[in-house]
């Protein structure tokens, strides 16, 4: 399944939420725990919540997959 960037999807917690940004990898973290993890794709995107709009929730892709199914 594709993830566009600006596109809806109906997460399974949240609703309906937005794709906000969509990242491989990072620069710089303060601290991991699993270094091995490279390449890690990140889906960053919006919702409501209790009816107020939350723009800064994360997923991996993998996770954000399974919650859109």
């Amino acid at each position: 399944m594709l993830v566009d960037r600006g596109e809806t999807y109906n997460h399974a917690e949240h609703g309906q939420v937005e794709v906000t940004g969509i990242w491989k990898a990072v620069e710089q973290v303060d601290r991991a725990r699993h270094t091995n993890e490279k390449d890690v794709i990140t889906v960053r995107y919006s919702a409501e919540i209790n009816g107020e709009a939350v723009d800064e929730l994360t997923d991996t892709l993998d996770e954000f997959l399974q919650s859109i199914q």
